[in-house]
């Protein structure tokens, strides 16, 4: 799964900075920003080891064009913003089981004033909301963006191990107990079923 990280006009130094540093923590493939309003330079001071990310950001015209090259984008809202959209919010975990599936994913953070228009939200495919307290359902966006990108980076991880072939050792392993196997069962040669274990692993 290929990774781009879009922050719609961030307004702060200090969040664009923290986002920045989310992005190397867990492993973002592009950070991109959408009419920033934040100094880039002043956010570096909060990047941490992120401020490469910075150096290298690329910076969108619209959400629509950050938006063009990707099979799924999943977009942020609290839960309060979500029951005005016409649509069924999912939680971060939701969303990175269905990113997993894709190849090219897109997260967008809206604002921190005032997060994202309906028009940016109707751009995205997904619309995801952390649950929390009814008394205060708004997140600062550094922390939602923590919480969700956590959720897709261990969704992404897991779907690496699987995806990761058996070790040499495991195949010397294999195919010594299938040759004792053989000779047990035959008392005959058993180098063909190595080789055919070989070729099925």
């Amino acid at each position: 799964m290929w990774l781009r990280l879009v922050m719609v006009g961030p307004e702060g130094p200090v969040n664009l900075g923290y986002v920045a540093r989310l992005a190397e923590n867990f492993e973002v493939d592009e950070l991109a920003l959408v009419s920033p309003q934040a100094s880039i330079a002043e956010s570096l001071r909060w990047a941490a080891r992120g401020s490469s990310r910075l150096l290298d950001v690329a910076v969108y015209p619209s959400l629509s064009e950050a938006l063009k090259d990707v099979d799924l984008s999943i977009c942020t809202s609290d839960e309060s913003s979500a029951r005005d959209v016409l649509r069924t919010a999912v939680t971060p975990e939701e969303a990175a089981a269905e990113a997993a599936r894709r190849r090219r994913v897109a997260v967008v953070l809206g604002r921190e004033s005032v997060g994202l228009t309906r028009d940016e939200l109707s751009l995205c495919d997904l619309l995801c909301t952390i649950p929390a307290s009814s008394r205060y359902t708004a997140l600062n966006v550094s922390n939602a963006a923590a919480i969700v990108l956590y959720e897709l980076y261990k969704a992404a991880r897991s779907q690496r191990q699987l995806a990761e072939p058996p070790s040499k050792d495991v195949v010397r392993l294999t195919e010594a107990y299938a040759r004792a196997l053989y000779e047990h069962l035959s008392r005959g040669p058993s180098e063909e079923v190595g080789l055919a274990l070989r070729k099925l692993v």
